[in-house]
Order: C-alpha cells, then sequence, then structure tokens
C-alpha cells in the first residue's frame, strides 16, 4: 500500500498557547445579560469575558459559569479544568459541559479559576480568574457584629451594675435591719431600764402604803387621818404611774393578759375616781361621779379597768384650767342572753380640747398634741395608747369627742360576763368590817412557837416585815438565798418567805433548793416580788412555791396566807397523810378535799400506761388551771402534780411486781416507763431499792 517518510528531527511541539474565557453567567439558571437587573440589583455592567468581579447578594448564592477555550487548532489534545478558591479543594474537570455550578455559598469572598492542561496534565499558559463576592446580609456584616459587641459589652456592664446595685441595696438592707436590730436592742435595754427600775420602786412604795394603811385604821384624829389618806392617796397613784411604765413594757412585748375576778365594777370605778378628789379640789376643779342603778357585778380586770380610768382621768385634770368641770359617767346597758353586759364609761371635761383631724391619732404610741406653754407637764405619749391596748385586750372600744376650746369626751363600752351568784361579793358597813379584820388577825398565842424565815437583799422591808410578823410568830432574816438557804438547814422554819431578785441566787432557785432537799422540801414556801406577769408568777410557782404576792400588797392578806398555809399543813399531817399514802383507788372519804383527790388518782391511774401523760392533761382532764392544780393539790398532798403522777406508777408497779408474773421490763411499760433503766432509777429513788431487789426482799418476807 505504500509506505511514508518522514524526519523525526523536524516534528516540532505546538507551540500555540489555548485561549481561554468565560462565556456565560446565570443566577438561579437565568442566563444574565449586561445591564439586566434582578430584584433592582445589577449584577453584569458589561458582557462576562470583560468582567473582572461579579457581586452578588447573600440571597443570589447560587450560580453557574459558562467557560471556553477559543483555540480551535487540535481542541481535543485540550481539558479545562476550574476550582473556586475558598470553596474548593482541587481542581475539577468538566470534558463535556464546561460548567461549573454552585449553591448555598456562605457570603464571602471568593475566586473562580479556569485553565488549561494537557492529557498528561501539564498546565497550558496562565489560568483565568472571576472574582465572585457574596455580600453577607445586615445582620452579619462588620457593623453588624460591632453593634453586637457594643450590645454585649453594655449587656455585661448593665448586668454588673446591676450586680453591684442589688449587692448595695442587699447591704443597704441589711445595714438597716442591723441598724433596726440596734435600735430594738437599744429600745429594749431602755423598757428593761424601766421595768427595773419601776420594781425597784415598787418596794419603797410597799413601805409607804402598808405603815399608812395601818396608821389608818388606828388614826381617829380627823385633822391626822385627812393627811393620811392625802399621803395614801398620793401614794396610790404613784404606784399608778410606776405600773403604767410596767403596762408599757408588757405592750411593747406582746404580754398583757387579762386576770378576771368577780366583783362590783360600779365600785371599782367610783375608788377609782376617788384618787382624784385631792388634785381636783386644789386645781377647784368641780369633779363628780354618777350611776343611777344597783351594784354591777360581773367578771373583770380590776387593775386594768384602774390603769384606764387614771389615764383617763389623769388627762382630763392636767388639760382642764382652774375652775373647771370633769364629769365621770357610768350606765349598765341590758345584757343579752349569754350573760354579757356592756358597761358605758364617759369621762368628760371642760379643758383645752382636741382638733378633730386629730381625733385618730391621739391613740398613737408617743403622740403629743401641740400643748400651750402654760403647761409644764405636758406627759410622756403613751397614756392613751397603753388606754388603748387595754381597751382592746377587753373586746371594748373607745371613742373620742372634743372641740378645741371646749373640752373632750372619751366614751367606754367594756363587756363583761355578768356573775351570776351574786352573794359571793356582798357590800359590808366600816365598822363591821373593821370589826371583821380585828376579828380574824387575832391569832392563837401558840403561833408565835412557830418560825418564819424571811429572806429579802432589802434592809428596810425586811425590817418592816419582821417587825409586822414579830407579835405573831418567831422571824429569822436572811439578805439573801445563799444565807436563807443555811438558815434553812440549821432552824427548819415552818414557813419561808422570799423576794425573787436577790444577790448570791435568786427567790427562784433558793425555791428549787428548798423543794430538792428532803430535809425541807415540806416547808411552806411564799414568794414576794416586784414583777407582776404571769409568766413569772407560773415560773416560782413551777419551781415549788406555795404562794405568790407582788409589790406593793396588803399585809393583813399576808397574815391570812401565812395562817392557812400554816394551819393546812398541819391538817395535811394529821388527816390526810394515811389517804395520800394509800394505794390507788383506796380513797372512800366524802370530804371535799379527798373527793378531789380520789377523782385526780382515778385520772391518774386511767393513764399510768400512757408515757405522754402530762401534768397539762391532768388539769385539762379535772377543768382547772395549772397554777391552781398545782396549788390545790401541793396543799393536799405535799407533791407537785409530777411527782403526784410519778408516785403513783411507782405503786402500781409494787403492785405488779408483787403478783411475780411480770419482768421489770414489761412492768416499767405498764407503767408509762419507756425506758427500763429509768424506770429502775426512778423506783430506787423513791423506795431506796431497786425493783428486781425489792422482788427478792418480798419473796424473804
Amino acid at each position: 500500500k505504500g509506505f511514508n517518510l518522514f524526519d523525526p528531527a523536524k516534528i516540532n511541539y505546538n507551540i500555540n498557547k489555548p485561549v481561554l474565557a468565560f462565556t456565560e453567567l446565570q443566577v438561579f439558571n437565568k442566563t444574565l445579560t449586561p445591564g439586566e437587573s434582578i430584584d433592582g440589583h445589577v449584577i453584569l455592567s458589561k458582557s462576562i469575558s470583560e468582567t473582572k468581579t461579579v457581586m452578588l447578594n447573600h440571597n443570589e448564592n447560587a450560580f453557574s459559569i459558562n467557560f471556553s477555550d477559543l483555540n480551535f487548532f487540535n481542541p481535543g489534545k485540550i481539558r479545562l479544568e476550574y476550582k473556586l478558591e475558598n470553596f474548593d479543594k482541587t481542581w475539577l474537570s468538566d470534558l463535556k459541559n464546561r460548567k461549573a455550578t454552585y449553591t448555598n455559598l456562605d457570603p464571602g469572598n471568593y475566586t473562580f479559576k479556569v485553565r488549561a492542561v494537557s492529557n498528561t496534565g501539564v498546565p497550558y499558559g496562565d489560568a483565568i480568574n472571576l472574582a465572585v463576592n457574596i455580600t453577607p446580609p445586615f445582620w452579619k456584616t462588620g457593623f453588624a457584629y460591632l453593634v453586637y459587641l457594643l450590645s454585649f459589652i453594655g449587656s455585661m456592664f448593665y448586668i454588673r451594675q446591676r450586680g453591684i446595685i442589688k449587692i448595695e441595696h442587699k447591704f443597704a438592707i441589711e445595714r438597716e435591719r442591723q441598724e433596726a436590730q440596734r435600735m430594738h436592742d437599744l429600745d429594749m435595754m431602755k423598757i428593761d431600764f424601766f421595768t427595773n427600775v419601776s420594781h425597784e420602786f415598787r418596794t419603797p412604795i410597799s413601805l409607804i402604803l402598808a405603815p399608812i394603811e395601818k396608821m389608818l385604821k388606828t388614826t381617829y384624829d380627823k385633822d391626822s387621818h385627812r393627811k393620811l389618806q392625802l399621803v395614801h392617796q398620793n401614794a396610790k397613784r404613784l404606784l399608778n404611774m410606776i405600773n403604767q411604765l410596767l403596762d408599757f413594757s408588757k405592750t411593747s412585748v406582746q404580754k398583757l393578759k387579762l386576770d378576771l375576778n368577780e366583783g362590783d365594777i360600779v365600785k371599782s370605778i367610783k375608788e377609782s375616781c376617788g384618787l382624784f378628789l385631792d388634785l381636783a379640789e386644789k386645781k377647784h376643779i368641780k369633779f363628780t361621779f354618777k350611776y343611777f342603778g344597783n351594784a354591777a357585778f360581773v367578771f373583770f380586770d380590776s387593775d386594768k379597768i384602774e390603769r384606764v380610768l387614771f389615764n383617763l382621768l389623769s388627762n382630763a385634770l392636767k388639760f382642764t384650767p382652774e375652775h373647771g368641770t370633769v364629769d365621770v359617767e357610768a350606765n349598765l346597758l341590758s345584757s343579752n342572753s349569754n350573760g354579757i353586759s356592756v358597761i358605758e364609761i364617759k369621762v368628760t371635761d371642760s379643758g383645752i380640747g382636741i382638733p378633730g383631724e386629730k381625733h385618730g391619732k391621739i391613740f398613737e404610741r408617743f403622740y403629743q398634741n401641740d400643748m400651750p406653754p402654760s403647761l409644764i407637764n405636758q406627759g410622756t405619749g403613751i397614756g392613751l395608747s397603753i388606754t388603748k391596748d387595754f381597751v382592746d385586750l377587753m373586746g371594748g372600744t373607745i371613742s373620742v369627742e372634743s372641740t378645741p376650746g371646749k373640752g373632750s369626751c372619751f366614751t367606754l363600752k367594756l363587756p363583761f360576763k355578768v356573775a351570776t351568784d351574786y352573794h359571793t361579793v356582798t357590800m359590808m358597813d366600816p365598822e363591821k368590817q373593821e370589826a371583821a379584820l380585828v376579828n380574824v388577825t387575832a391569832y392563837d398565842k401558840r403561833d408565835k412557837c412557830m418560825t418564819i424565815l424571811v429572806v429579802d437583799d432589802n434592809h428596810d422591808f425586811r425590817n418592816y416585815l419582821k417587825d409586822d410578823l414579830n407579835h405573831f410568830y418567831t422571824v429569822v432574816e436572811a439578805a439573801n438565798g445563799k444565807e436563807g438557804w443555811q438558815k434553812a438547814l440549821a432552824l427548819h422554819p415552818n414557813l419561808i418567805i422570799s423576794d425573787i431578785n436577790m444577790p448570791e441566787f435568786d427567790g427562784i432557785d433558793f425555791c428549787k433548793k428548798i423543794r430538792l432537799d428532803k430535809r425541807t422540801e415540806h416547808i411552806p414556801f411564799i414568794l414576794i416580788t416586784a414583777f407582776t406577769a404571769e409568766e413569772q408568777q407560773l415560773l416560782g410557782l413551777e419551781t415549788g412555791a406555795n404562794d405568790y404576792l407582788t409589790k406593793p400588797f396588803n399585809f393583813e392578806i399576808l397574815h391570812f396566807k401565812i395562817k392557812n398555809l400554816l394551819k393546812h399543813q398541819q391538817l395535811v399531817k394529821q388527816t390526810y397523810q394515811k389517804q395520800i399514802e394509800a394505794k390507788p383507788a383506796e380513797l372512800d372519804i366524802e370530804m371535799p378535799d379527798v373527793k378531789f383527790m380520789r377523782k385526780a388518782l382515778i385520772v391518774i391511774e386511767k393513764n399510768i400506761p400512757n408515757a405522754d401523760f402530762s401534768v397539762e392533761q391532768l388539769s385539762s382532764d379535772m377543768n382547772m388551771s395549772r397554777v391552781a392544780l398545782y396549788k390545790k393539790i401541793f396543799n393536799l398532798s405535799g407533791k407537785t402534780p409530777i411527782e403526784l403522777i410519778k408516785s403513783v406508777r411507782l405503786k402500781r408497779a409494787i403492785q405488779l411486781l408483787e403478783t411475780n408474773q411480770y419482768t421489770v421490763a414489761e412492768i416499767a411499760y405498764q407503767v408509762g416507763y419507756n425506758d427500763p433503766r429509768y424506770f429502775a432509777k426512778a423506783f430506787k429513788s423513791e423506795f431506796l431499792v431497786l425493783p428486781s431487789n425489792y422482788i427478792n426482799q418480798a419473796r424473804n418476807n
């Protein structure tokens, strides 16, 4: 077929470089022409082949770019490759379409490159470039990030400032709390100071009132009697003022309580008014008390009524000028079906009056109305506040009607329970009353052999008490509880009278020591103190005291209490000792006190297995207050209620031990002891022998 001739030396490489160009740009598969706009945005201002940079919005991030080789000499020997920098990691080739498509590109700057390579992979010439810039949305722009940064910094600063303000606010609150606590502690210190000073005042007032009351009974000279009456009335007024300080301290710590007793409230009102007769006479004020009706026997707190009237009358006389009038009017309103009656008391004066806009403020603590300069003693502003507290405590109301320059009228409406047994409180002629007192105070001569130990740190009060009692008893003195304890052990007195506030150790500790020692536990004990709070009385009685008197007190009452305690002590020893020492459920005597003890023993017996049975439950079952139950049981048995419960349980334990049917532990649980070891300890303390040894001794006997 012929042959070809060639010279290898004359064969040359193709030295023509390929010509590359971008031919088309598509956005979302739509071909763009120069000057065409998409949503008001022109992407190509000239042909794509002449364009060096393409700007796309963030929502135009899906596009295609076509490219081509314009050299048609031996095109099969040329392969085109493309790459989008910042997106493609390697060069890509498309032999057929020569088109690159990209979708969902992130905002940023890219460079689209196209190059020509030989079949062996050797590049021909330089690549062509097209810059593609996709602008971010406004919330991803540098300005937006700057705003974000500034907002973050601002938020951190705001949070820090809020934290600082919160800490400062918390610190301020804590500082205010500490300041309030400091002021409260300071107020309590002041109140304690007033309370202690007031208590100290009550002892000298007792030494004033007691001799005056005796002298009033034995003085028949009218002029001397009138002067003594004046001293007595002013001493009572001074006592009321001191009581007002004590009331203020009680209201500050919410310790007010009612002490209801049956009596004639009209008589109590009249006696309170009588304390101001001399003051009214001195200021030439017409002072009247009006009540139309019979005696009103109700259950009321005479002390609270006296304080209320004292404050109202004191203000009325203080703010009423000379030759004015002060009227007190009492009316007993009709009682309802529940036996509740309302007493209406009006205190009217012709004084300076109170402006209408200040009527609601006068009952606030420490509030004082503007006073004329002529009034030197304008008060402290606590009288009407205490009055309002007392009225609220009694369930009543207080109102005021006043006109400046014309006077004021305070109206009290107080509810009281009507006493059904009117005969229990009867009026007595003064002569008969005096004769009765003289008759009652006629002590037997044999009382002189009785020894009474008087313990008080106040020398004057101790001497006066000794002088008063020396006519009837042998009196021994002690200046404090420690000395009193030593003398009690040495002399074994028949009765002890002790103050509470004393050095060394006080009356409460002294009484405890007396009651805890078997050598002295039987001695009757009377506490005398200036403290009037019921908590103090209950504390004194719980320690084992038989009775409690508050200063100032009536010495006749003290004589009666002493005589009754000594007499009762003898009766207990002679009459009730065998009954009290009897086994449970063996009392069968119809005397009232024995009936009471039998009922108490029945209640205790019924609750012997109940380990939670307490004095409170016993007092509830006996329908008595704890204090009344304590005094009643102690006077009859010489034992406290808790000691009586313990005694009955241990005697029942003896009964069970003698049956020889139970173990010691079983008996302990049956008589209300949760711990057999504690039961054994209590048994040995009572009978000086362990339960197990008691069984052996019983068998031997």
